[in-house]
Formats: C-alpha cells, sequence, structure tokens
C-alpha cells in the first residue's frame, strides 16, 4: 500500500533596499582677533657724575706754588737754616776757643762763610703724570612699567548643512508556498 506523500517546497521572500546616505558638513570659520601691545613705559633719571681734576702736583713741578705752600716751605727752609746756623755758630765759637791751639780761624772761618750754594731742581716728571684724576659716576634710577596687551576676539559660530539620507524598500521576490500530493 501506498502512503500518500505531502511535499511542501517553499521560497524565501528577499527584500531589497535603496539606500541615499545622509551629508552632513561641518565648516569652522576662524575667529577674528586683534592684539594691541602697547609700549612699556620707562624712565630714566641720571645723577650727575662728580669729576675731580687736581693739578696741584703738576703746578709745584713747574715751581708755581700757592702763597700757603710757599710759606709753608719758606717756614721749613727757615727752620732747618736756623738749626744748621745754630749748630754752626756753635762750632764755630768752639773753634774760637781753641785759638791758642794755633791756626788761624777768624780767616778759615771767613773764608767757609765768604760764598754761598743754591740748587735748582726743575721738574723731572712729564706733567700729565701729575694731574690726579677721579671720577664718580651718578646713580642712574630706571623705571619700567610694563602694559598688558589689548585683545580683541570675535568668535565665529560653526556653519553646518545637514541632506537627511532616505531609505526605500521594494520586495525583490515574493514569498511562495508549493504544496504537492503524492500518491
Amino acid at each position: 500500500m501506498n502512503v500518500p506523500q505531502i511535499q511542501i517546497q517553499s521560497t524565501r521572500a528577499r527584500l531589497g533596499l535603496t539606500i541615499n546616505k545622509g551629508q552632513q558638513t561641518i565648516r569652522q570659520p576662524k575667529a577674528e582677533q586683534s592684539i594691541e601691545q602697547l609700549q612699556a613705559e620707562m624712565s630714566i633719571k641720571q645723577r650727575t657724575g662728580h669729576l675731580t681734576i687736581d693739578q696741584t702736583k703738576a703746578w709745584h713741578n713747574i715751581d708755581l706754588k700757592s702763597i700757603a705752600e710757599r710759606t709753608k716751605e719758606t717756614a721749613q727752609v727757615g727752620d732747618q737754616k736756623w738749626m744748621e746756623g745754630l749748630a754752626r755758630v756753635a762750632s764755630e765759637g768752639d773753634e774760637l776757643m781753641r785759638i791758642e791751639d794755633g791756626g788761624n780761624p777768624i780767616a778759615a772761618q771767613a773764608e767757609r762763610n765768604a760764598g754761598f750754594e743754591f740748587e735748582i731742581q726743575p721738574g723731572g716728571r712729564p706733567a700729565y703724570e701729575l694731574v690726579d684724576i677721579s671720577y664718580e659716576p651718578g646713580d642712574a634710577e630706571i623705571s619700567v612699567e610694563p602694559q598688558k596687551p589689548i585683545i580683541h576676539t570675535t568668535k565665529r559660530d560653526p556653519q553646518t548643512s545637514v541632506q537627511p539620507g532616505s531609505v526605500s524598500g521594494f520586495m525583490e521576490q515574493y514569498p511562495d508556498l508549493k504544496i504537492d500530493w503524492k500518491v
């Protein structure tokens, strides 16, 4: 005996899609910026320096001296000559006390005291070496006051555009079911 058989054959459905992609664009313009830098405020105060030129030694070198200096030197020479004269007179007095020893002390003393000696001492060093120069610079006061920069910024918003995408579906293949009987 034959058993009836059922044969079933099915075909699946296929769905097709048409896709249009969306697009998005973003553009960011640069910000506008300006920077202004003011000059720093600066002040300089220079105190006057002090220059000292002492040419006293140069003048003394050519024998040009002040009255006070000349008087001082003359007093020193006078003191020295006084002491030398005092010693000479004492020595000559001792010589005269011993007149009995012979000789002619009065004539010998007269001959010694008849002449005099003097010295001229011209300057021996160049005058520029004898000038003393000193300089004390004055202090400088420097003050600087910096200025802050002035910054102006104008921001720009981003520019965006969107094109939406789309999706559409369609049937590429419809489903099918076939049933068959075999006896």
